[in-house]
C-alpha cells in the first residue's frame, strides 16, 4: 500500500505520512487469533457475543466498541485501551479517505489547484513535492492554509488577498498572494518575540536609521533581532510569482508581523519598506491586514501607493510618509529638491545618518535624478538566504557627524 506525505520539512510546515487506506482493528485480533490458535468460535465463547458479531468486528463492518474491547481483553490479554485506540484510529482513517475522495471530485479542485503556485510551494518545502494527484494536492494544500475545505480557504485567504487587487492597476493573484502570506504567517509562528510595546519600537527608531548605512544582510539581522525583542516580528519570504508583494504587516496575537519579499532587489527599496510597515504597526492598530505591491508599469521596482481617497489609501500614503519622515527627518526632506551634484547627495546621506542609496532613490522618484544617474548608487541586495544568514561585514566609514564636522541632523 502507499503512503502520501501531507507536508513538508524544509520549513517545518506539515511533516506527516499518511496511508491511503484504512486498517480495522479486526486485522490485529484476526492475528492474535492465529498467534493464539484459537478460532472464531472459540472467542465467541470466551467473550459471550454471537460467532457473526465476532466475524464483524474482524471485518470492520460493525464497530470495535468499548464493551467489546474490555471483553477481548479478557480473553485474548491484549488491553482494551489498545482495541480502543485501534478503532479510533480506523473510524478518522475512513473520515479522512472519504473526505479526500469527496474533495478530488469536487468540480472546484482543479481550478482551485490551477490558481495557486504549486510548483514554487513545493520547490520552498512548503508542501511535499510528491505525491502530485489531485487528491494528494487538494489535501497537501488544505493542510498548508489550515483549513478544512475549498469554501473555508476562499473565506479565510482569498477575500483578503483579492481586495488588494481593487486599489491597482494591473491584477494581482489572489492565490498567489495568498501563499506567500500564509508562508509569512507560518515562519512568524516560529519566533519567540517579547511583549510588544511601541515606546520600545519608537526608542528603536533612530538606531534602524543608522543601520541603513551598513551591509544590509548583517544590518537587517540586528534590526530583526532588535524589533523582535519589542514585539515585531520580521520575516523574510521569496516573493511569489504573480502575488506583487514588497511587504506586508498584520497581528498574530500579542504580536506585529512584518514580512519582506525583497522584491526590487535593492537595499533602499528593502529600508524604506520596512519603515513603511513600522508606520502601520505604530499608526493602524491591529485589525488590519497591509500589503504593499507595484505597478506593473513602474519602471523602478518601488512599491507604490495607488489613487485614491478610501481609508485604506489613506492609511498608506501615512505610512509611506512616516517611512520618509523617520528616515530624512522634515528639513532633510524639504532638502532633496535642491540637490545638484552626485557630491551633494551623499554629502546629505552623511548627515542625515542614511544609506546613500535611499537618498538615490528620492531623488530619481523626484525626477531630480535620470533612473540610470539613481541606479548608479543603488545597490543590488544578496540573495534572500544571504540575507537569512549573512555574514559578519566591517562597519562603513563614519559620516561627518561621526567625525565631528557636518550638520547635526534636524528632525
Amino acid at each position: 500500500m502507499m503512503t502520501r506525505s501531507t507536508g513538508a520539512v524544509r520549513h517545518g510546515f506539515v511533516a506527516a505520512l499518511e496511508p491511503d487506506y484504512a486498517v480495522p482493528p479486526g486485522e490485529t485480533l484476526r492475528e492474535r487469533l492465529e498467534e493464539l490458535g484459537m478460532t472464531q468460535a472459540e472467542l465467541a465463547t470466551r467473550t459471550g457475543l454471537t460467532p457473526k458479531h465476532i466475524n464483524q468486528v474482524l471485518q470492520g463492518v460493525v464497530p470495535l466498541s468499548g464493551e467489546v474491547a474490555q471483553r477481548l481483553e479478557y480473553a485474548v490479554k491484549v488491553p482494551a485501551r489498545l482495541w480502543n485506540r485501534l478503532e479510533a484510529d480506523y473510524r478518522t482513517q475512513q473520515v479522512r479517505l472519504a473526505q479526500e475522495r469527496a474533495q478530488a471530485e469536487d468540480p472546484e479542485a482543479v481550478p482551485w489547484l490551477a490558481s495557486l503556485p504549486v510548483a514554487v510551494l513545493a520547490a520552498e518545502g512548503a508542501i511535499p513535492a510528491h505525491p502530485t494527484d489531485t487528491a494528494s494536492r487538494v489535501r497537501q494544500l488544505l493542510e498548508f492554509f489550515g483549513v478544512a475545505n475549498i469554501a473555508a480557504w476562499r473565506e479565510l485567504w482569498r477575500k483578503p488577498a483579492a481586495a488588494f487587487r481593487q486599489s491597482y492597476a494591473y491584477e494581482a493573484l489572489p492565490g498567489a498572494l495568498a501563499a506567500w502570506l500564509r508562508m509569512g504567517e507560518l515562519a512568524a509562528r516560529q519566533e519567540s518575540p517579547g511583549s510588544f510595546s511601541s515606546a520600545k519600537v519608537r526608542r528603536l527608531l533612530p538606531e534602524l536609521v543608522q543601520l541603513t548605512r551598513r551591509s544590509p544582510g548583517e544590518a537587517l539581522a540586528v534590526a530583526r533581532r532588535e524589533l523582535a525583542a519589542a514585539g515585531v516580528v520580521v520575516v523574510l519570504v521569496p516573493d511569489v510569482p504573480g502575488a506583487r508583494a514588497y511587504g506586508a504587516t498584520r497581528w498574530l496575537g500579542s504580536f506585529a508581523v512584518i514580512q519582506l519579499s525583497l522584491r526590487g532587489k535593492t537595499e533602499d527599496v528593502l529600508w524604506v519598506t520596512l519603515f513603511h510597515e513600522l508606520g502601520h504597526v505604530l499608526l493602524h492598530g491591529r485589525k488590519g491586514l497591509f500589503i504593499e505591491q507595484d505597478d506593473a508599469d513602474t519602471p523602478d521596482g518601488q512599491p507604490q501607493v495607488a489613487s485614491g481617497a478610501d481609508e485604506a489609501i489613506t492609511q498608506e500614503r501615512e505610512a509611506q510618509q512616516f517611512a520618509l519622515d523617520t528616515l530624512f527627518g522634515e528639513k532633510g526632506l524639504a532638502r532633496l529638491d535642491q540637490i545638484t551634484s552626485t557630491t551633494e547627495a551623499l554629502d546629505l546621506a552623511d548627515e542625515l545618518g542614511i544609506g546613500s542609496a535611499i537618498v538615490a532613490s528620492q531623488l530619481q522618484a523626484r525626477g531630480v535624478w535620470t533612473h540610470a544617474h539613481g541606479a548608479r548608487h543603488r545597490r543590488t541586495l544578496p540573495s534572500l538566504e544571504e540575507m537569512r544568514n549573512p555574514a559578519p561585514a566591517p562597519r562603513p566609514r563614519p559620516s561627518k557627524q561621526e567625525r565631528g564636522g557636518g550638520a547635526p541632523r534636524q528632525r
